[in-house]
């Protein structure tokens, strides 16, 4: 057996880690910083211009490796620090485990833990070029979209020790690409119900709607905006409030301008972790018109804070969202059914506080980070008794 079951060294990557990781860099956070508390964690990843080459930040022991980007980068930017990270990872005396997923070019920690003869394990958050290019969607780029297929054929066909996924859904879709049924295990993203329960901000008086997210093609955010201008035929105090940035921002902005709603909706730009919880917990709910979603996280936080949410009925977000108990799926792309629901929420008080009541139980059963990093150790141990 390749460790000591009882204490473990253990590798991640990751594209960034900055002192509050956010998006899908907070699982590689929360994970990590649990399974710290009684392991030594490491975390290599990409150094972006101000951050410090090494650090230690709750525990886990933080590399940053290649040269200093100013961030953001491309996937191809993140790629011309493969080298470095092969040369530290190999630098290291052992690693009991490495695991490693979409947010930093896999290639390099697989070719680090075969000629270390270590175990390594993959996260995949969800399938996502494969399904863009079928969406039409206005920010993609064709060329993009088949490097980015291509990427996730040769990344998920490597032979890893084990797969995890966040989704039944995404698991279903390793298997349709040839992955042994016996090397993925389902592990549910988290929510930190103490975080959220320390945010204290009061709900607002008036109708109030928020979205928290990415504004690209995949997140469909102008299908929101019209059905917000529906919404506002029949309940005209609401106001929506959009906490993000990306391609469609301006789009967004011009829409609401042209629908002349653009006093009721606000955009607020990027916003931190903190800041995007006070968002939810002031509004009545949330709203996610993505096409795609590997999981659908803000949905978990919106439960989390007890609201209610709407949602297009797909892949993966069924899995959070049971329609009816905390909150509704709608038909995708259908702009006055998802209207409808908002409405039904907005003017319905007892169904809006039953949802979210429903909701925060559905998370502390199934989604907590607790959860999450204690089913990944799982993982790690059975691998490491079958290595």
């Amino acid at each position: 057996m390749a460790a000591d079951i009882g204490l473990l060294r253990i590798c991640f990557t990751a594209e960034e880690f900055f002192p509050i990781p956010s998006g899908r860099l907070r699982r590689i956070y929360e994970v990590a910083k649990r399974l710290a508390s009684r392991n030594e964690v490491h975390i290599y990843c990409q150094r972006y211009q101000g951050t410090p080459k090494e650090s230690i930040m709750d525990r886990i022991h933080v590399h940053r490796v290649g040269f200093p980007f100013r961030k953001p980068t491309s996937y191809l930017m993140r790629a011309s620090s493969t080298l470095p990270l092969l040369l530290s990872i190999l630098n290291e005396e052992r690693f009991d485990i490495i695991n490693t997923n979409w947010l930093f070019p896999p290639a390099p920690s697989y070719l680090a833990a075969k000629l270390k003869r270590t175990p390594i394990v993959f996260t995949s958050d969800g399938i996502l070029w494969h399904h863009l290019g079928k969406l039409n969607l206005p920010d993609y780029n064709p060329l993009l979209s088949l490097f980015g297929c291509i990427m996730e054929d040769i990344d998920v066909r490597c032979n890893y020790n084990a797969y995890i996924t966040v989704s039944h859904g995404t698991r279903d879709e390793l298997i349709s690409m040839g992955i042994n049924p016996e090397k993925i295990f389902v592990v549910y993203n988290g929510v930190d119900l103490g975080f959220y329960d320390s945010i204290k901000v009061r709900e607002s008086e008036k109708p109030s709607v928020c979205y928290v997210g990415h504004l690209e093609g995949r997140k469909n955010i102008l299908d929101l905006i019209q059905a917000f201008q529906i919404v506002l035929g029949e309940v005209p105090d609401t106001t929506l409030t959009v906490a993000g940035t990306g391609p469609l921002l301006r789009r967004a902005e011009e829409l609401a301008k042209a629908l002349k709603i653009s006093d009721r909706v606000i955009f607020m730009g990027s916003v931190g972790f903190e800041e995007a919880a006070k968002i939810i917990k002031s509004s009545h709910l949330l709203v996610l018109p993505s096409l795609v979603e590997g999981f659908g996280i803000v949905l978990a936080e919106a439960n989390a804070c007890h609201k209610p949410v709407v949602a297009y009925d797909i892949p993966n977000v069924r899995e959070v969202v049971k329609d009816g108990v905390n909150g509704f799926l709608v038909e995708p792309r259908n702009v006055k059914k998802l209207a409808k629901r908002i409405i039904e929420v907005l003017r319905d008080d007892t169904l809006r506080r039953r949802m979210g009541e429903d909701g925060r139980r559905i998370v502390e059963k199934h989604f907590t980070w607790d959860g999450a990093a204690e089913e990944t150790l799982e993982v790690y141990h059975k691998v490491l008794k079958e290595t």
